[in-house]
């Protein structure tokens, strides 16, 4: 039996909510709002060398670099 494809992948994509703008708490609100500001309004692709540096930097907040 073979694993369905998502299980191999070394991350998983986000999706859209699955309700309203108005259904989403204050802090989902807040994060929409600061990807968009920081994005200046695109939606960038997710790539390994993305997800490293947004590991690093989280980590670097947590004094593990």
């Amino acid at each position: 039996m073979t694993r369905p494809e998502s299980e191999d992948s070394l991350f998983t994509l986000p999706t859209a909510p699955s309700g309203s703008w108005e259904e989403l708490t204050p802090n989902e609100c807040a994060w929409i709002e600061f990807i968009r500001i920081i994005s200046c309004g695109s939606d960038p692709r997710v790539t390994p060398a993305r997800m490293r540096a947004l590991r690093e930097a989280h980590d670097m907040g947590r004094g593990g670099g």
